[in-house]
């Protein structure tokens, strides 16, 4: 059963995804991106309506929304992508690895988005785009970042994080925003052996947290404030997933 309901939400998600990916194309062309970010919203929500997968936001009066903000989160799964388009809406960016944007039509409109990506593989070019990135965000653009790199345990434990998120805030002199997922990794858990990735009925619940402001951020080491994320982030996941 879960089989064939998992093959035809991937129908329908392939289906909606290739329309709004098309859709976007002209405005990533012509550099519209907050348009194509609009599509993406419409993206993000269409699959959660696909999935039958129910988001509950506690604390969305948290959400900045006076100038721009660092979103650092958890990853539990692929499906943090499109519950951060249906929940959170402010214009932001993406800041990803480089694998995410060579997928046909959703690249070449993360691109004319304004997302940034960035090669792990490549420390120069990782460091370039830290100060892309830092460039972006002065500029006005909002963005998000998981700080774990990729996504952490099936229990939903965090993996360490990665200095280079926090070197970033330290540049950009904006507010971070931490905000906890929690249930991603049972909607679309971590399934190597399988071929086809099941998706299952869940519950997302997402934790928005206060602000950290710029002279915080700005008054500590960027492991101080790896570790005061982290902090923060974790507070709100359930025992099991602490540690």
């Amino acid at each position: 059963m879960i089989l064939l309901r998992t093959i035809l939400i991937w129908f329908l998600t392939l289906s909606v995804t290739a329309v709004l990916s098309t859709l976007a194309i002209p405005f990533s062309l012509i550099g519209i991106p907050n348009a194509v970010h609009f599509l993406a919203t419409l993206w993000g929500k269409a699959l959660t309506k696909i999935t039958m997968i129910k988001i509950i936001v506690n604390n969305p009066e948290k959400i900045h929304r006076d100038g721009p903000v660092l979103v650092l989160s958890n990853h539990q799964s692929m499906f943090d992508i499109p519950v951060f388009y249906a929940f959170l809406n402010i214009q932001f960016r993406w800041m990803s690895k480089a694998s995410i944007f060579k997928i046909p039509l959703v690249g070449r409109a993360m691109k004319g988005a304004g997302y940034i990506s960035v090669d792990r593989d490549d420390p120069r070019n990782a460091r370039s785009s830290l100060f892309a990135a830092a460039e972006r965000v002065k500029e006005g653009a909002s963005l998000i970042i998981f700080p774990e790199g990729t996504r952490g345990h099936v229990d939903g434990r965090m993996l360490p994080f990665k200095k280079g998120s926090f070197l970033l805030a330290k540049m950009a002199g904006v507010p971070i925003l931490p905000i906890t997922i929690i249930g991603a990794n049972e909607a679309m858990p971590i399934q190597k052996d399988n071929f086809i990735q099941r998706v299952y009925p869940a519950n997302v619940s997402v934790y928005v947290h206060d602000i950290i402001l710029p002279e915080e951020i700005a008054s500590l080491e960027a492991d101080e404030l790896s570790k005061k994320v982290r902090s923060v982030i974790e507070s709100a996941l359930p025992e099991k997933s602490k540690g």
